[in-house]
């Protein structure tokens, strides 16, 4: 029996879900945790015990998602389209685990890398509409993070590569993390572009000062989730030095074209399986229609379950 059968096996106790859109982006859920923060955690110590109102509308926003109407973005309104339920499933368990009941021996869980075994499984597409579905909540900041230093396919996509960055702060430690970052035209969205090219990256990533770097964006803002589009990992080192800095990582697999043994070795790679996430990309419904409603589950220990976002789609950034 393959390690993908032994997974669905496990989860054909679960009840299919009432809703068969959102079971199209189950996410598996790690072992329960007792609460030990969440939302009257996060507010401790500010005026009156709670976080201030993010602005309505931004002035000027030097990034523009919604108003350059970029048709594979999701809209930061809501609304109930497939797509938007589908990221509404994936999203739940990180932040659950970033606020709410973290994992065991996580130190920033609220840092969340997104990554793919290869180019074009769609890691950037996954990591932007993730990001404008957690600014949905009520009490949640995103800051993305363009971590894929050399190819930073977020930065082009956005019509910000030439703009200094990530890198920039790593090689420069007098620079401010503030002189960086760009606002959006979505309020509770801020982006950190990938920065200057340096043939250095995979050491900086490693370096003391990246680490508190990684600090200061955990811990300025106690309702900030902090998304990373990284490397794809079997193409790069970078990925596997900020895997092993990350509270949790998303790893987005293409349906009908990522071998599972592709699948086994990335996770070789990272240092521990436990705080990973696995979401299927590209696949027709009809994938999650059988005997098991939440879809397939990758039987990596525990806590893993594959998910979509999009019949069809076809965004392979």
């Amino acid at each position: 029996m393959s390690i993908i059968e032994k997974a669905a096996e496990r989860l054909g106790g679960h009840r299919a879900p009432e809703n068969p859109e959102a079971a199209r982006a189950a996410i598996g859920t790690p072992g329960a945790y007792p609460p030990v923060g969440g939302a009257a955690a996060r507010v401790a110590g500010t005026p009156g015990g709670k976080l201030p109102a993010p602005p309505t509308k931004v002035d000027g926003p030097d990034v523009l998602l919604v108003s350059s109407e970029r048709d594979f973005l999701l809209s930061p309104e809501g609304g109930r389209s497939r797509t938007a339920e589908e990221f509404r499933v994936i999203k739940r368990p990180l932040l659950n685990n970033a606020f709410e009941r973290p994992l065991a021996g996580i130190k920033y869980p609220n840092l969340v890398m997104v990554t793919s075994s290869v180019q074009g499984e769609g890691k950037t597409f996954t990591s932007l509409n993730l990001a404008i579905s957690m600014t949905m909540e009520m009490d949640s900041t995103v800051l993305l993070v363009d971590a894929d230093v050399a190819r930073p396919g977020l930065s082009r996509q956005l019509g910000i590569r030439e703009r200094p960055g990530l890198i920039d702060c790593l090689v420069d430690e007098s620079m401010d993390l503030s002189q960086v970052l760009l606002t959006t035209d979505i309020p509770k969205l801020t982006i950190l572009p990938a920065g200057t090219a340096h043939k250095r990256s995979t050491e900086l990533l490693a370096s003391s000062t990246m680490r508190r770097l990684l600090s200061e964006m955990a811990s300025r803002y106690p309702d900030r989730i902090v998304l990373f589009d990284s490397p794809p990992v079997l193409e790069t080192t970078e990925a596997s030095v900020l895997a092993s800095l990350m509270g949790q990582v998303v790893l987005v697999v293409e349906h009908e074209s990522t071998a599972q043994g592709i699948v086994g070795e990335t996770l070789a790679h990272f240092e521990s399986t436990e705080n990973v996430y696995l979401v299927l990309n590209k696949c027709k419904g009809s994938v999650f229609t059988g005997k098991y409603g939440y879809g397939y589950g990758y039987g990596y220990g525990y806590g893993y379950g594959y998910g979509s976002y999009g019949e069809g789609t076809g965004k392979e950034a």
